[in-house]
């Protein structure tokens, strides 16, 4: 009997305390599954109940989504009362542009808009402070507190290196390339911004070229429209030059900004043969 023992020990006591574990472990595993599957169905299932009532869920939920032309209403009203506060509404204007660009970006809207509330001799001057100095700002401090860290992060890459060649080599001409892309308004000020050869005084005068233009003209396509609205005549001028600008907005600007992006991979393809 002491022999058959031997032969045949126990298993030690541990180890029915871990499969005892392992097993407990697994059955709170199945049952939080089983809570988050009842979870799951209870939300499907109110959400159902409140759905089911209506005719139809959508149809109730996309007629409250505001469309451009009640946002652009809303703007507005907005200016229209930061008009009729003298010159304290058109500081918070000018201030509130100014962030308007450096976050959002899209400025034809205001632009327009405040052409439609502000006489057209405050409206230009005002959207172009705000439009120019946003960027400006937008500009300066991403060039003078954050330019080292982003070009830290991005040291091998071989764009930025073919990018600051291109600055380095024709600075005003492809600062003004790269102000009338269609790229976003962050990535045409941050992007400079990121150039340790360009000086600032040639990415202010890019901004300058492309931002007063187009602020006269989206001032006066709003001033326009608020003389329409009172039952003035609009003007064909004024349509052709939308036209022209829309033109080469669309078609010039992205086949410029092209042809410098292909020629920064032909020169690449030039260094690398030469280095062969």
């Amino acid at each position: 009997a002491e022999e058959s023992n031997q032969d045949y020990p126990s298993l030690p006591k541990r180890s029915y305390e871990n499969n005892g574990g392992r097993r407990r472990r697994e059955h709170r595993k199945i049952a939080g599954n089983s809570h988050r599957h009842y979870i799951v169905g209870a939300a499907v299932l109110l959400l159902g109940a409140v759905g089911l009532p209506s005719p139809c869920l959508a149809s109730n939920i996309i007629p409250r989504i505001p469309s451009p032309n009640d946002l652009k209403l809303a703007a507005v009203a907005v200016l229209d009362g930061l008009s009729a506060s003298g010159a304290r509404g058109m500081v918070v204007y000018t201030l509130l542009f100014a962030l308007w660009t450096m976050t959002v970006g899209v400025t034809t809207p205001i632009e327009t808009a405040a052409g439609m509330a502000f006489p057209l001799n405050k409206s230009i001057p005002l959207s172009a402070a705000g439009k120019i100095g946003g960027a400006s700002c937008q500009y300066v401090l991403a060039k003078y507190l954050f330019s080292d860290y982003a070009r830290g992060k991005m040291k091998d890459n071989e764009w930025m290196d073919k990018i600051g060649a291109s600055f380095r080599s024709h600075p005003i001409r492809v600062a003004l390339i790269w102000r009338f892309s269609p790229l976003p308004e962050f990535v045409k000020n941050i992007g400079p911004a990121l150039v340790p050869t360009l000086r600032t005084r040639y990415q202010i005068f890019a901004i300058l070229t492309h931002g007063l233009p187009f602020t006269v003209l989206w001032s006066c396509m709003g001033n326009e429209a608020a003389m329409v609205a009172r039952g003035g005549q609009a003007s064909l001028l004024l349509k052709r030059m939308v036209a022209v600008i829309s033109w080469v907005g669309i078609v010039v600007s992205p086949t410029l900004f092209g042809w410098w992006i292909k020629g920064l991979g032909e020169s690449a393809e030039e260094s690398g043969d030469v280095a062969q």
